[in-house]
């Protein structure tokens, strides 16, 4: 199966018998949905399905490339990471965990050089695409 009959098929579209061109069709529950919040946001569907699709890609690719890393992190870098996330700062992971601040900004160093990234707010967007169940 192609990678555009994956996510046809992920988003609901399947092929509808035609002679010549190819055209897909969806749940109309699904049709509703798109239209409705592509109204809200004020675009075009097509340019709406469009972007929600390429996000999906972005946030499934993501996912898959900061497993690795994330499987990399210590107990307690995990732990401070979740706390990251959360957007709390160094001071409030500090007193949550019952640890010194300096120990936290240890943590903190190490898991933006694990993930290759230079500042909070980086990690905090790459940390939103990682499930945490691992």
């Amino acid at each position: 199966m192609s990678i555009k009959d994956f996510l046809l098929n992920l988003i609901g579209k399947r092929p509808k018998p035609t002679t010549g061109h190819r055209i897909y069709q969806h749940s109309d529950s699904l049709q509703v949905l798109v239209s409705s919040i592509a109204q809200r946001e004020g675009l075009p569907e097509e340019e709406f399905t469009s972007d929600l699709v390429a996000a999906g890609l972005v946030q499934h690719l993501g996912r898959a490339d900061y497993a690795p890393m994330w499987q990399s992190l210590t107990k307690r870098e995990k732990e401070v990471a979740r706390l990251v996330s959360r957007g709390l700062t160094n001071r409030k992971i500090a007193e949550q965990l019952s640890l010194s601040t300096h120990t936290v900004d240890s943590h903190v160093q190490n898991i933006m050089r694990k993930f290759d990234v230079n500042d909070k707010a980086d990690l905090r967007y790459i940390l939103a695409l990682i499930n945490f169940s691992g």
